[in-house]
């Protein structure tokens, strides 16, 4: 990245929370050109003479609210936007990604201190995006076959590549936090002879003023609360080598020939892929059934239940409900993906899984995502179903013939 010509703007009306977010990026980008305003009208002047490489905008500025200036998704908009406010919700935030915004942030002395951080997450997110939408137009302008052939190994090549990068630092941050684990241990042990030899040795005055600085200092919490901190992060650390794992089972380039696949574990993967596009607009239910392995192309399923997956998030516009189950139907295997969306119209019914077809708005879809899916469930010797009501939602079904295409 070239922070040289990285253009950063602040709209923040207040003067000590602006100072700090300037401070903090300053550290990250030593060469940026950072530049505040604190008003709305005066970010809107800002814009019109020139276009950000990212802004970072206060919730509520003295003439207005900036997220009532968001209008289209981030993948649409001209540059990215990260919004922070005070008294943050997960209302808020959810309206705030809905509107366009790149990233959300509560304002507090340790945000402020990463937001270095988060712009450059966000930035690689934006570029990401910008790519997405580049390839979204190349796709519209190849035939079906061929754009399928290279969306498939695109993102097989991105999600390999993310893998990869994220699993290495992951490795040492996992080990040092086990070290740090057994530290703590042995600090608190210490602590604890410690402490007793003093109950032992001292006498009433220094007990008194030893106990006192304990409970000045709270160090019992301190204690507690390390190992809880260590806990979490061993978790998340997991959590994030979970879904490096499921990145790489996404991205794995399969054999000549179908395999016996648990298509719940694969489910469960492509969620996990997944998750940041449902997170935010719907509650995720999971119904799987107990069903016996299928004889199939799994990658080839795992994206058909990727496509189902995104285009229902898509389809909810407020806080809603998806819920992906799975049972057996006699030789059959069904895969059901149902939202709580907009549903789909009659006149709409016979056309979407016609090649290019698309109710989305320009750059949020190829149109191709149906056709894709209902291509490999009819290899697979199956069926894609569909039932929608408007204003209600929509239920797709696939069907598997459990011992495969005969």
């Amino acid at each position: 990245m070239n922070t040289t010509s990285l253009d950063i703007l602040i709209a923040e009306d207040d003067v000590g929370h602006a100072t700090a977010v300037r401070r903090s990026l300053e550290n990250t980008y030593p060469d940026a050109a950072i530049t505040v305003v604190t008003s709305i009208r005066e970010y809107r002047e800002y814009i019109a003479r020139s276009i950000p490489s990212i802004a970072i905008l206060d919730l509520n500025l003295s003439d207005g609210r900036t997220i009532d200036l968001l209008s289209a998704p981030a993948v649409d908009a001209t540059f990215p936007i990260i919004i922070m406010t005070s008294c943050g919700s997960e209302q808020v935030a959810a309206d705030a990604i809905k509107r366009g915004a790149l990233d959300y942030m509560v304002k507090s002395p340790d945000t402020f201190a990463t937001i270095g951080a988060m712009v450059t997450g966000a930035l690689r997110e934006w570029h990401l995006l910008q790519d997405k939408k580049q390839m979204e137009l190349q796709l519209k302008e190849s035939q079906a076959r061929i754009i399928q052939q290279e969306k498939m190994a695109s993102i097989g090549q991105l999600a390999a590549g993310v893998a990869h990068e994220i699993n290495n630092p992951m490795g040492y941050i996992t080990s040092n936090m086990n070290s740090l684990w057994k530290y703590a241990e042995k600090l608190a042990q210490f602590i604890e002879n410690q402490g007793q030899a003093l109950e032992m040795c001292a006498d009433e005055a220094t007990k008194a003023s030893i106990f006192e600085m304990k409970r000045q200092i709270k160090l019992d919490f301190i204690l507690k609360d390390f190992r809880d901190l260590i806990t979490e992060s061993l978790e998340g650390s997991k959590r994030v080598s979970k879904i490096v794992q499921d990145l790489k089972s996404f991205s794995r380039a399969e054999g000549d020939y179908p395999i016996p696949a648990n298509l719940n574990d694969y489910i469960q993967s492509t969620i996990n892929v997944v998750r940041n596009e449902i997170k935010y607009v719907a509650q995720l239910s999971m119904q799987l059934g107990d069903i016996p392995p299928v004889i199939c192309r799994p990658q080839q399923i795992s994206q058909v239940v990727m496509n189902l997956l995104i285009n229902a998030a898509h389809s909810i516009s407020d806080k809603g409900m998806i819920t992906v189950a799975t049972m057996t139907s006699g030789e059959m295997v069904e895969i059901s993906v149902v939202d709580t969306g907009c549903g789909i119209s009659p006149e709409n019914m016979e056309k979407i899984f016609e090649p290019f077809f698309t109710t989305k708005e320009a750059g949020k879809g190829t149109g191709l995502g149906l056709a894709i899916s209902a291509d490999i469930v009819r290899k697979h010797g199956g069926e894609l179903l569909v039932k929608s009501t408007i204003g209600s939602g929509t239920t797709f079904t696939v069907r598997l013939p459990i011992e495969g295409t005969r």
